[in-house]
């Protein structure tokens, strides 16, 4: 009886933890795919688990249209200097991101370009960020480049 009671014990332990498995998957964003994108904060929201920065870019037309951009939770986030004030509305950025496959306004945040032209970087791993990958894409912002594929 013990022995079918532990087991039980375990396959709902076990269960119970596979929606935290499915939390972290990166499988709606394009990893493959980095890309530019200029706008305006309208919202830091600066939560657990993750962080959300919501863009509005403007259109070829002059219509906006409001982005989502998944980023680490906040203590992730603390610990690289980025708080709940390092953006504002109102600020204008240039961000890295990694697409939602589905093709919706939003994805994976990889790095942000501040005014001063400083970078931050609250990617979660949604979309490859590091120091190099900033240096590589100083040096495309450059040349003009809005994506990697260009840059390939």
């Amino acid at each position: 009886m013990k022995t079918t009671v532990g087991t039980v014990g375990i396959a709902l332990t076990l269960l119970a933890s596979l929606p935290v498995l499915a939390h972290h998957s990166f499988s709606m964003f394009d990893r493959g795919t980095q890309q530019i994108l200029e706008g305006t904060v309208e919202r830091w929201a600066f939560n657990n688990p993750h962080t959300w920065l919501y863009l509005k870019v403007q259109n070829d037309d002059g219509s906006e249209t409001l982005w989502g951009f998944e980023a680490a939770a906040p203590p992730q986030l603390i610990g690289r200097g980025i708080t709940g004030n390092s953006l504002k509305p109102g600020d204008k950025l240039t961000i890295m991101y990694c697409p939602l496959v589905d093709k919706r306004p939003g994805g994976a945040l990889g790095w942000v370009k501040v005014a001063d032209g400083s970078f931050l970087i609250p990617s979660d791993g949604g979309c490859r960020t590091d120091e190099s990958v900033v240096t590589q894409w100083k040096d495309w912002l450059a040349k003009g480049y809005r994506s990697n594929k260009e840059a390939q």
